[in-house]
């Protein structure tokens, strides 16, 4: 075979394209880790640029290796965003009811990265003396077992009566290590303890027995947890530890140490993983009944927005319109004060639009289907709906997603205090909206 002759010209192109590659790749390489800079160097040089500012290019040394794709290799997600991720950024909000017949009002929202907000969280009559299920109800809405740790970020009180604080008094009384959960901020604004209301029909409206219970399971729970202080409240460190024998403590301590009439008149607003919960009213000195000391809560999100009444009366609704405009009030989805009846006018259901809105009733089915008894045909009747329940059920309006009453679901677990009664086709029948983007 003849040989070929490569042209001058060639060879020496290929010269100077091979020196300039060997004195680019030496000026690039780094020194190793161990070398100590010079003495007159006392920091690491900065990232090499190129002529506009931008990184220079990535050597062979850190690029990926080749049966690694470049994005996986270049870019890791934080937990927290994988978590946010994995939501969605969507928020969940159930409506609890262990079975039809308590009394009881228990909201668990579900942020976007699982965090848990519980607002009341109550119970009487005949689940007053049955185990907590509030710790059950949860486990199951988050996917885990019955014994499984979790976490519960900010925990709301609208008042202080058994339907709307008795599951929180049972679960921190009997408290123990091994019941595997932590309860981080509690928010509430109680009047003082022990004073003896009256209710507008002259009743005794205060159960002084069980609500010791609750201010007893405030000293247990944070006794054994040990207190770290609560998101919002000046709390000092040395106050953090009660004093030996002083009962009642933390209760005190934690008790409108956030929410106050003060912090309220400033626009109080407490977020929670994106979620912003606005209080808009606390109790003050001329509230006339337990019912109108409610907490006043709306839940905004995402563009949506809730209101939570609690126990909210008359009295209350029309104090709640001079201190806001009805535009402030106004909400996606409306908790009717006072489980539906005997609770707001009607004045306040039209001032801020309810029969637009879609409506939540922590309602016993014993209230729900006696219009007679309660007034709550008269609050139906308010919002064009059927005075007699049996109308509602014959009419089918439950099929139309507006509204959500607790006494007449058609799934409840069959032992609450247990997570795997929670089931799915339950907590799909209790959760009532799904915010964001799913």
């Amino acid at each position: 075979m003849k040989s070929r002759r490569i042209p001058l010209f060639l060879l020496s192109a290929a010269l100077l394209i091979l020196l300039a590659s060997c004195g680019t790749q030496e000026e690039n390489v780094p020194e190793p880790a161990s070398s100590p800079l010079p003495a007159e160097q006392t920091e690491a040089p900065s990232e090499p640029t190129d002529l506009e500012g931008d990184p220079a290019s990535v050597s062979d040394a850190e690029l990926p290796p080749e049966n690694e794709p470049a994005e996986a290799a270049a870019e890791e997600v934080p937990p927290e965003q994988a978590a946010e991720s994995e939501t969605h950024g969507t928020v969940e909000l159930y409506q609890l009811a262990p079975e039809a017949e308590s009394l009881l009002m228990s909201y668990v929202i579900v942020t976007p990265s699982k965090k848990v907000v519980v607002i009341d969280g109550g119970t009487d009559g005949a689940g007053q003396s049955s185990p907590a299920y509030l710790p059950s109800a949860i486990r199951a809405i988050l996917g885990l077992g019955q014994k499984d740790y979790f976490e519960v970020e900010a925990w709301f009180f609208s008042h202080m009566h058994n339907d709307h604080y008795y599951e929180l008094a049972k679960m921190m009384k009997r408290y123990k290590e091994t019941d595997n959960y932590k309860i981080h901020n509690i928010y509430f604004d109680f009047p003082e303890y022990g004073v003896e209301w009256t209710s507008s029909a002259g009743d005794r409206d205060f159960e002084k027995a069980n609500f010791e219970i609750l201010v007893k399971g405030f000293d247990n729970y944070y006794k054994t947890v040990g207190f770290s202080g609560i998101d919002g409240a000046d709390i000092p460190e040395d106050r953090w530890t009660a004093p030996e024998g002083e009962e009642g403590y933390y209760y005190s301590l934690v008790n409108g140490a956030v929410i106050n009439e003060e912090s309220v008149e400033e626009g109080l607003t407490i977020p929670v993983d994106g979620v912003d919960f606005q209080i808009l009213m606390t109790w003050w000195d001329g509230s006339s009944t337990i019912n109108n000391t409610s907490v006043i809560i709306r839940m905004e999100y995402d563009g949506h927005s809730v209101l939570f009444l609690g126990d909210c009366g008359e009295q209350e609704g029309r104090r709640l319109l001079e201190m806001r405009s009805a535009e402030e009030v106004k909400s996606d989805y409306i908790q009717m004060g006072h489980h539906g009846q005997g609770g707001p006018d009607q004045a306040f259901y039209d001032a801020i639009d309810a029969k637009d809105s879609i409506r939540l009733w922590p309602t016993p089915e014993w209230v729900w289907n006696n219009a007679d008894s309660y007034a709550i045909g008269k609050t139906r009747s308010w919002l064009d709906l059927p005075y007699e329940a049996s109308d509602f059920q014959r009419e089918k309006l439950f099929k139309t997603g507006r509204d959500f009453v607790a006494g007449c679901y058609r799934s409840y677990p069959k032992q609450s205090a247990k997570a795997e009664s929670w089931t799915e086709k339950v907590l799909a029948e209790q959760r009532v909206a799904v915010f964001g983007n799913p």
